[in-house]
């Protein structure tokens, strides 16, 4: 009785699931639970078949919905898989880092001091201009001359 009705289940499946290959899948489990254990035991009834098709189809679908209901979004930056990185990638971070530190110290003073307090600080520009007693423009520009020498000096170095 399977192998005259597989099609026809297969026909029934694929509009359920969306897809053909799942429509096959969910009916070749559907003939594991159809078959009976004993050789000698009476087959089902046609429509017990198709009823097992349609449950397995709801069931796989509901089953796929629940997976793909969980967004990336919610998922914790702790748990979110960690990039590997290899030696060479590593080695040219450090040196990147290594660089960017040079460029940095090799910075007039003030100029350090307005980056340091931008970046590492996360303080505005008036707030540099007030620690460091000079005017907003005047730290505004020391953060440009600033980023773009460790930019050039970055460069020089890639």
């Amino acid at each position: 009785m399977y192998q005259q009705n597989r099609k026809a289940l297969i026909e029934y499946a694929t509009p359920l699931l969306g897809s053909r290959e799942e429509a096959e899948d969910v009916v070749q489990d559907a003939y594991f639970r159809f078959v009976p254990v004993s050789p000698e035991a009476p087959l089902p009834p046609k429509a017990y078949l198709f009823r097992i098709v349609r449950n397995l189809s709801f069931n796989k679908r509901s089953r796929r919905k629940r997976e793909n209901a969980v967004h990336s979004d919610d998922i914790p930056w702790w748990a979110l898989p960690q990039p590997v990185e290899t030696p060479e990638g590593d080695l040219m971070f450090r040196e990147q880092v290594h660089a960017a530190a040079e460029a940095l110290q090799a910075l007039p003073e003030k100029a350090r001091l307005a980056m340091e307090m931008y970046r590492f600080d996360g303080l505005t520009l008036k707030q540099i201009a007030e620690a460091l007693d000079i005017s907003i423009p005047t730290a505004h520009r020391l953060l440009k001359d600033a980023m773009a020498a460790i930019k050039q000096q970055m460069q020089r170095r890639t």
